[in-house]
């Protein structure tokens, strides 16, 4: 070669980025060194042809180490696209990690969101057990307090006999038993399910009654219950004793501070279609067509500041419909509303 010799020219060509991943072909007269053979596979000669040539060997290698460049041309872009594609993988999975995060952030504030509106749901039914317990201790105190005032009259007027004090002594006994019961009724109330138990819903609905008969009656609010047959639910019973003691609440709080003569709650209880249905039903005029499509939204409430928290039916309608499979529904009848639960 005039100008440069072969080992030069393989330099030149792996020195430019164009030619530097061309296979190269030495064509020699012969190595008189073996350094030299070296040399050339160290500048990327991928073969040697010793002169003289044949055109149909050449021609074949040529063919092979042109297939074997574009074969690692082929390789060589592969493998650019599977680091691209790796790259984008990388960047999806941070963004799904992020986008966890987040969630896992989002479903905690829920959370806690909920155990705040369940303790302020707590508070408020305790404020209406408070409530309750006093008007369903009124009587009893006051017949306990009769009979301790006529144990002391019957001393001061001489007539108090072994059977005068005892009868008195077991009618306060009595009455004191009552308000025991009365006491385990609220804590039974109170106290969360651990397990799905079957249990009677008449059964169910008539204790619940029993805790708020009174304050109902001292509202002037006639309560009638009426049950066909004795159904029986899978379920949680406190708890669905607590879905009814809101529904009950809701439609006495439906009569305002002043109820009319004549307001009534009636409370059925049948089987239908195989499951079992509770309806309560008032006569306070109904609720407006533009808020009975959000009475169990959460937060939602007609009542004055500091009267109501608006979650008392939201929280019973997650325990009929996801804690037990049943519905909880609203429409209004003639005359007032309508309650409906079924399981």
């Amino acid at each position: 070669m005039p100008e440069m010799d072969g080992f030069e020219t393989a330099e030149l060509m792996r020195s430019n980025p164009r030619t530097r991943q061309l296979p190269i072909i030495f064509v020699t007269a012969g190595m008189k060194e073996d350094r030299h053979l070296f040399k050339g596979y160290q500048l990327g000669g991928v073969d040697y042809l010793m002169k003289p040539i044949e055109p149909a060997i050449l021609r074949g290698k040529v063919q092979v180490f042109c297939d074997l460049y574009r074969q690692r041309l082929e390789l060589t872009r592969v493998q650019n696209e599977l680091a691209q594609q790796n790259a984008r993988l990388r960047e999806t999975y941070r963004e799904l990690e992020r986008e966890t995060e987040k969630r896992l952030k989002t479903a905690e504030e829920l959370r806690q969101k909920d155990q705040m509106m369940i303790q302020q749901s707590r508070l408020a039914a305790m404020g209406e057990m408070l409530n309750n317990i006093a008007h369903q201790w009124r009587q009893p105190l006051n017949v306990l307090g009769l009979k301790v005032q006529e144990i002391g009259l019957g001393f001061e007027h001489g007539i108090c006999t072994k059977e005068f004090v005892d009868g008195n002594i077991a009618k306060c006994m009595e009455v004191v038993r009552h308000l025991s019961q009365t006491i385990d009724d609220f804590r039974d109330f109170s106290s969360p399910d651990r397990e799905k138990t079957v249990f009677d819903v008449g059964e169910a609905a008539a204790r619940t009654l029993s805790l708020v008969e009174e304050s109902f009656r001292y509202r002037g609010i006639e309560v009638r219950l009426s049950i066909d047959g004795k159904p029986s639910i899978t379920g949680y019973p406190n708890e669905y004793r607590q879905v009814l003691l809101n529904v009950l609440m809701n439609a006495k709080d439906a009569f305002g501070d002043q109820p009319a003569a004549g307001a009534a709650i009636e409370v059925k209880i049948f089987t239908e279609n195989g499951r079992s249905v509770v309806t309560v039903t008032d006569n306070a005029g109904g609720i407006p067509d533009g808020i009975i499509g959000k009475v169990f939204d959460a937060y939602f409430t007609t009542k004055e500041l500091g009267k109501g928290t608006g979650i008392g039916l939201f929280i019973a309608k997650n325990i009929i419909e996801k804690g037990m499979g049943g519905t909880l529904t609203a429409a209004n009848v003639e005359g007032g509303a309508q309650f409906r639960i079924e399981v």
